[in-house]
């Protein structure tokens, strides 16, 4: 079992994806572990998709009939109980339904087809809605002109205060304070400012 984040602009749309395969004659472990999991985040509606063979043909992911195929409980808990909607609906190895897609919250989900693969088993394609509108706002900005600072009168400036500055300062912090005193001075000074004005493209 695999899982990443893929985080967008904003922080409030990040889609966790977890890649799972559960071999076929394995245990129900590793389907108990993602149920037990997926219960303990408690937030039914973070973006989250679980996908991948989890070789279980006779599952029950709809729950429309009654179904006592092993692992059907954890199938349950994982599904209904913990707000998971399986979307692949059609078989994707033979006439059996392996490899499936889990999507939550289920209003995120688009589309999902099964395509031939280049193994004994199809391809599934996903599509869901990002559902993000991130525009960060434009403001104009002062900002320093490149190549056209004083640079005779910041030299006589900083020769005229390092005197001033190295017979000051009883500690360490104090002196430093002072010395971005003078910075934020000579900056202010003898550097010259221009506006950068919304959607310009200045070479400064």
């Amino acid at each position: 079992m695999i899982t990443v984040e893929v985080n967008g602009r904003d922080p409030k749309y990040t889609w966790e994806i977890v890649d799972i395969y559960r071999a076929p004659n394995e245990d129900m472990r590793v389907i108990e572990r993602l149920a037990a999991r997926a219960d303990s985040l408690g937030n039914f509606t973070k973006r989250s998709i679980i996908a991948g063979d989890l070789n279980l043909p006779y599952a029950d992911w709809n729950g429309n009939v009654q179904c006592i195929s092993g692992g059907q409980e954890s199938v349950k808990r994982l599904g209904w109980k913990s707000g998971y909607t399986q979307v692949v609906n059609n078989s994707t190895r033979g006439d059996a339904l392996l490899d499936v897609y889990l999507v939550r919250p289920e209003n995120l989900f688009t589309s999902c087809s099964v395509i031939q693969g280049i193994s004994d088993h199809c391809g599934v394609l996903l599509e869901v809605e990002w559902k993000e509108i991130y525009c960060r706002p434009e403001v104009e900005r002062l900002v320093p002109v490149y190549h056209k600072a004083d640079t005779i009168g910041l030299q006589t400036f900083l020769r005229d205060k390092f005197s001033i500055w190295v017979s000051n300062g009883g500690c360490v912090e104090e002196v430093w304070n002072n010395f971005k005193s003078i910075i934020l001075q000579c900056i202010e000074r003898f550097i010259p400012h221009r506006i950068l004005r919304k959607n310009s493209d200045p070479d400064y």
